[in-house]
């Protein structure tokens, strides 16, 4: 028999000043982050750790929309929307989902992904989806988001140039892009938008923003 699981996470982030006003504050959503979905699927339940946060003290409305995005992967990862889509997701790859899937079906890397085992010292924080990320700005415009040293590197370096103007949604979307490759997924382009990577990343981000417009996901 499912029961239902209430998981209730506080969005107000300490670092934040609170005297200024918030789009926490102009989104009851946020107020209160209450997940509403089906039991914890086979006992899998991936926690967002936040680790070390670079380059962002100068940038405190960037800082707090990524503190925000952090609580919004966890509620989107752990709901039976995300599991359903991951899973059902049909694309170019060799059987017929994603591509650059190191032979993975679709049920396999969902469930790959739920471990949380990064390929460095993954295997010690097991269900935990570690993010230490670092802000850089480069002095000439580049069009890349993000990027990761798999394998070499825990860091996920975010540009300040995409981030400034990004919402908590998309910079959902982007950290579990960047947080996929930790894992080993890669991808042969930024054309390769049937890899993991990408796919998982969008539906990171539809299922951010439809948990941010209504409270809650199934």
């Amino acid at each position: 028999m499912k029961k239902t699981i209430l998981i209730a996470l506080s969005l107000f982030i300490t670092s934040v000043a609170s005297a200024h006003t918030t789009s926490a504050d102009k989104h009851p959503a946020l107020q209160s982050l209450v997940i509403k979905h089906s039991e914890v699927l086979n006992g899998n339940f991936l926690k967002v750790v936040p680790g070390q946060l670079k380059g962002f003290d100068s940038f405190p409305s960037e800082k707090e929309r990524l503190q925000k995005a952090f609580l919004v992967i966890e509620a989107v990862v752990n709901s039976t929307e995300f599991k359903n889509r991951v899973i059902a997701f049909k694309g170019s790859g060799p059987k017929g989902g994603y591509t650059s899937n190191q032979n993975l079906s679709n049920e396999q890397i969902y469930d790959f992904l739920m471990q949380g085992k990064e390929l460095l010292d993954g295997e010690t924080t097991l269900g935990e989806m570690n993010l230490d990320i670092s802000r850089y700005s480069p002095w000439y415009s580049s069009k890349v988001i993000g990027r990761t040293s798999p394998g070499k590197s825990k860091w996920i370096e975010v540009n300040g140039q995409h981030y400034r103007s990004m919402d908590v949604a998309n910079m959902a979307a982007n950290v579990t892009h960047e947080w996929i490759h930790l894992n080993g997924f890669l991808h042969d382009s930024a054309a390769d938008h049937d890899s993991v990577p990408y796919t998982v990343g969008y539906i990171v981000g539809d299922l951010a923003k439809k948990f941010l417009a209504q409270g809650y996901l199934d």
